[in-house]
């Protein structure tokens, strides 16, 4: 059920329950070509692995795409840090320090919580750091049906435009849960399906009593010091939804800058100029004339 706009009280507007998954939304639904959609199967709350693996499905076989997926940075020293769910008041602390780093990175957000904390997206863009899509709900989109995954998307790209006027490229699917059913999903909707190749694991210390948060850094000890990962650049995954994963990011960021990694935010590692449609528009008008015909 939709709120009305009048008990909107941060992000202006008319926005879906917060922290459920959205309505299907005809106007939304009309910008993807179903014929264009591969027709994976949906998913049960519980993954259902396939014997063979038909549709790329990433949890069951870390299967990715090398012709829409973003992996890893590809130059050697490269390293995009991502910090999930956010925004939050532990992204405060965050910015805080990265501010005093002059160092830029990716937040993949969550729609319900660009809703409660624009102002702190805001904080986020203006500092320079690359705004993401991380679903309005962070519900796994391979148990959502078409039309539902579609306002995943549309609703949290939306929320981030009215707040930092800008429609961004990326999206990374909540648990890395996405096959091609949604990468062709996202793919219509301009936006660019990221993964991560190194996970911290820092996720484990809200549910995991055994977990240790000095493992998170320890982590990044390990993965600067192998030689075997010097090959190429990274992402790594983290989160700014906990106090506990967000205090990680000042001793995680001197590790790689000593190790001589220049941490970036994934769309200047990529090479890709803007990480936003807009500003894209703006340097490719022969593009943009194709789209607005």
């Amino acid at each position: 059920m939709l709120l009305p706009t009048s008990i909107i009280a941060v992000l202006p507007g008319t926005w879906p329950a917060q922290s459920a998954p959205p309505p299907a939304n005809a106007n939304y639904t009309s910008l993807v070509d179903r014929s264009k959609i591969r027709n994976a199967p949906l998913n049960q709350a519980t993954p259902n692995c396939p014997a063979t693996d038909t549709y790329c499905y990433w949890t069951c076989t870390l299967c990715t795409r090398n012709d829409t997926d973003i992996i890893r940075c590809p130059n050697s020293l490269d390293w995009g840090l991502t910090l999930d769910d956010g925004p939050t008041s532990f992204t405060t602390s965050v910015l805080d320090y990265l501010d005093t780093q002059n160092v830029k990175v990716t937040f993949f957000v969550i729609g319900s919580n660009v809703y409660e904390n624009p102002e702190i997206l805001q904080r986020a863009f203006k500092a320079g750091h690359q705004i993401a899509v991380h679903t309005w709900s962070h519900t796994a989109l391979t148990t959502q049906s078409t039309e539902v995954v579609i306002a995943e998307l549309k609703y949290t790209s939306d929320a981030i435009k009215a707040a930092v006027n800008v429609t961004p490229k990326y999206m990374r699917p909540p648990f890395g849960d996405y096959d091609d059913r949604i990468r062709d999903i996202a793919t219509q909707l301009g936006m660019k399906p990221t993964i991560w190749d190194l996970d911290s694991n820092d996720w484990m210390s809200a549910d995991d009593p055994t977990f240790q948060l000095s493992w998170i850094a320890g982590n990044f000890n390990e993965w600067v010091s192998d030689p075997t990962l010097k090959r190429t650049g990274h992402i790594s995954l983290e989160h700014d939804l906990y106090n506990q994963t967000a205090a990680q990011i000042p001793l995680v960021v001197p590790i790689l800058l000593k190790a001589n990694y220049s941490i970036k935010t994934v769309h200047n590692c990529v090479g890709d100029s803007s990480a936003y449609v807009e500003m894209w528009l703006s340097i490719q008008p022969a593009v943009a004339i194709d789209l607005i015909i």
